[in-house]
């Protein structure tokens, strides 16, 4: 199973995600209106994604942290 979906995930088409139901596609469906299913996990008031999916959005890729780009500072006048 892949990384982003879950075990508990409803996979339930867009229009029957109900308020506070993570908004994350999870599978392709071409017979639902959208073309998508989603997590419908539960979520806070303030997400639109469940605490799982909300994190691999948020993620910073390692490669980007160390990517060794380096800023020279100005020296003050």
């Amino acid at each position: 199973m892949p990384e982003n979906i879950r075990s508990t995930s409803r996979d339930v088409p867009l229009i029957q995600l109900g308020v506070y139901q993570c908004r994350f596609p999870v599978s392709e469906d071409p017979s639902v209106p959208g073309g998508y299913r989603f997590c419908a996990g539960p979520t806070s008031p303030d997400r639109v994604y469940c605490d799982h999916h909300h994190n691999i959005v948020t993620a910073v890729d390692p490669r980007r942290a160390r990517s060794g780009l380096h800023f020279p500072q100005r020296r003050a006048a």
